[in-house]
């Protein structure tokens, strides 16, 4: 197998607003070598998955980010994307083909109390997609942090939650002329993590810090 590479185009747009910000960005990416898992099986009915490389894969896609003040308490951004996927893998045999349009999103919300309190809220969205050999299915999943600033400010106190839900599962559906598979995995389950931090001559960070998840 041979590394990937990726042209990529981009023309963006920001305005400012006196609470908040809102961008926009056309791109367009150019990939050769494309690498993605291929599943075969043989005349003896022995199945085998690894990845090999396809000829091209073009996306055009179209991105909003956001981020507003909705009050001194409440912050909150968020970006949706917006795409078509044109993959081209003849260089495996025709079928392994795709031409989908997708998207997905992310939102974050954060409230201040009292002025030591802080709490935040994260959730994505992937909507379905379409491979060379069936699609991913729909993907999402929430994480929560609540922090607290204890021993005058010097220390923190943060409880954070990652996949509230335990809903961030990545779910395929591979088939062929010969097999028609399922695959349903998590990388990690949901996790509480209690943390304290003590600060000696430096200042807070402003956010809780969350896992950032993946983008296309």
């Amino acid at each position: 197998m041979d590394p990937e590479f990726t042209d990529a185009y981009e023309f963006g747009h920001i305005k400012y607003m006196d609470n908040g910000s809102l961008s926009s960005s056309l791109y367009y990416r150019h990939t050769t070598g494309k690498i993605e898992r291929i599943r075969r099986v043989d005349a003896e009915g022995i199945a085998a998955t690894r990845p090999e490389n396809l000829s091209t894969e073009d996306a055009f896609g179209l991105e909003f980010t956001a981020a507003y003040n909705l009050a001194k308490w409440w912050k909150m951004d968020g970006n949706f994307n917006f795409f078509r996927s044109i993959t081209d893998g003849a260089n495996l045999g025709a079928d392994f083909e795709a031409d989908t349009y997708s998207w997905f999103t992310r939102l974050t919300s954060r409230f201040t109390f009292w002025k030591k309190t802080d709490l935040q809220l994260r959730g994505n969205y992937e909507a379905k997609r379409q491979t060379t050999q069936g699609y991913r299915k729909p993907n999402y999943f929430l994480d929560i942090a609540l922090s607290q600033d204890i021993l005058k400010n010097n220390a923190t106190l943060t409880l954070n939650v990652s996949d509230l839900f335990n809903s961030r599962r990545h779910r395929f559906v591979s088939e062929g002329e010969t097999f028609y598979t399922e695959n349903d995995f998590q990388w990690r389950r949901r996790q509480v993590n209690l943390t304290f931090s003590y600060r000696l001559h430096q200042q807070k960070k402003k956010e809780p810090k969350m896992e950032e998840a993946g983008d296309f």
